[in-house]
């Protein structure tokens, strides 16, 4: 296999793998602290990440680097890809689901409970299912920095943020709501601007690494 052929065969693999991987090119940029403009390139063969690129990318798509730079397509291990990004997706959602079902728990408890052994106590017991909103974000945002970027991240906690507020709004005498509403507006905002400052600084990282590697292959 001649140095083209090599370059193609990569191409062809971190395309495929890519997708089956349910990444965009942006995405995959991101976690290797490149610019999609640097993973399309690499797509198009116009271009080779180096070893330590090539290693993180086999990583993410959960098989070795061999298999990355392997003329062979191994369609098994593309579809071991493709369910590990389908199990990325549900495990948040079945986290998120016993949540939701240690909710119904309690809120089947605490109804047995007041009718049987509490009658003249009043509680609203669904606020139960109010608190598990932020509760159930919290475990998002827990999956989210661990699997996803950035825009998952930011939107796993604003859910947190106004399941809280929804959560206090509903709990305690508000007379005057609207304060409640601008204060969590506010964290809102801040959760946005901290999360895309994070985006620029990284991509600005992205785009110095990308310089660097540049000269230095054009010192070679």
């Amino acid at each position: 296999m001649d140095e083209l052929q090599f370059k193609k065969t990569v191409a062809e693999n971190i395309a495929r793998y890519r997708k089956a991987a349910g990444l965009t090119q942006g995405a995959l940029a991101a976690k290797i602290n490149y610019t999609d403009k640097s993973v399309s390139k690499w797509e198009r063969a116009d271009g080779m990440p180096d070893a330590y690129v090539l290693n993180e990318m086999a990583e993410i798509f959960g098989i070795t680097i061999n298999e990355l730079i392997s003329g062979e397509k191994n369609e098994s291990t593309a579809k071991n890809v493709k369910k590990l990004s389908v199990k990325k997706k549900i495990i948040p959602l079945l986290s998120a689901g016993i949540v939701w079902l240690a909710a119904a728990i309690i809120f089947v408890g605490l109804e047995i409970a007041f009718d049987t052994f509490f009658k003249d106590i009043k509680i609203r017991e669904w606020l139960v299912f109010i608190y598990a909103i932020p509760v159930s974000f919290i475990v998002l945002t827990v999956f989210a920095c661990i699997w996803h970027g950035m825009a998952a991240r930011c939107l796993a906690v604003s859910g947190i943020i106004w399941g809280l507020f929804t959560s206090v709004i509903l709990s305690v005498p508000v007379n005057k709501i609207y304060l409640t509403v601008i204060i969590a507006a506010i964290f809102q905002v801040m959760t946005i601007l901290w999360f895309y400052m994070r985006y620029r600084s990284r991509l600005q990282k992205a785009r110095e690494k990308e310089t660097a590697d540049k000269a230095g292959a054009e010192e070679n």
